[in-house]
């Protein structure tokens, strides 16, 4: 309940928007007031992928973090889907959130960080700066990660609940310590309404691709035991090749949700990068 009640109070302190999706609409969450900072979150998750970076500049920043189409509470895209596809559902809604012609910056997690870059290509000099955290769509390898498991369609709290852990433990987490209420509660919450399949692009070249044309100032974060992990230096020369001055940081001791396992760390880079 705890974990619940603090979800609930920072998703209180927001003003809610919704632009077009397919049939229905793309949620938005805005919190504070002043320079936006864009937040793209990551595949089977939703807003709340970035419960402890949203409290970190809400006070001096207008903080946006959408729910992609298919996850979260909006919408499914029109099928045939792909990320191109749900990255331009996701540059229009912005070009309605945003004040007309407004810059912004932009972090985006995991396959939300594929569709950031996706996205910062259409909306080309309107992103003025790109924050990649341990991004897919670089092709390359990943490293021996435990497979996730499927959640059961019926089973008992104590089943569901040891998918969500051995799922978190899988990918998103390296210390099992950091397996909390709250990380508990996200998974919960989010995974069971996933509605687009993420991992078959994640080892393709679409956000490399993307970065070739993106005039944005580039930084990516990683865990150090991200699931790229040992590839890491192949993801640093990879995004170098297209973008020399890009900013590179290895956070020590986080796993894939290095913003949420190491949020002091994280924000602080983020933080810096933007200023």
């Amino acid at each position: 309940m705890q974990a619940e009640a603090l979800f609930n109070s920072i998703e209180a302190r927001s003003r809610r928007m919704a632009t077009p999706c397919g049939e229905g609409s793309m949620v938005w969450r805005i919190w504070g007031e002043g320079a936006p900072l864009v937040l793209i979150h990551g595949g089977a998750g939703a807003w709340s992928h970035w419960i402890r970076t949203i409290p970190a500049f809400e006070g001096s920043r207008m903080v946006i973090a959408p729910d992609l189409p298919g996850l979260g509470d909006s919408a499914s895209p029109p099928k045939p889907y792909t990320p191109e596809s749900i990255a331009e559902i996701a540059a229009n809604g912005l070009r309605q959130v945003l004040p007309p012609g407004a810059q912004f910056d932009m972090a985006g997690f995991s396959f939300g960080g594929m569709i950031s870059g996706l996205m910062a290509r259409l909306l080309r000099t309107q992103a003025r700066s790109l924050t990649l955290m341990g991004p897919s769509g670089l092709g390359g390898q990943f490293g021996n990660i435990k497979p996730p498991v499927k959640l059961p369609l019926s089973g008992t709290p104590e089943q569901l609940a040891a998918a969500h852990r051995h799922n978190l433990a899988a990918i998103m987490l390296h210390d099992p310590a950091k397996i909390d209420d709250a990380a508990m509660h996200m998974q919960a919450t989010n995974a069971p309404r996933t509605r687009i399949l993420s991992p078959e692009h994640a080892l393709s070249e679409k956000l490399l691709n993307a970065l070739r044309e993106i005039p944005a100032r580039v930084c990516s974060i990683w865990g150090e035991f991200d699931i790229s992990a040992p590839h890491l230096q192949h993801r640093r020369e990879t995004i170098a090749s297209v973008h020399p001055e890009a900013e590179f940081h290895i956070v020590p001791g986080a796993g894939h949700w290095v913003q949420y396992e190491a949020a002091e760390e994280t924000n602080a880079i983020l933080r810096k990068f933007i200023a």
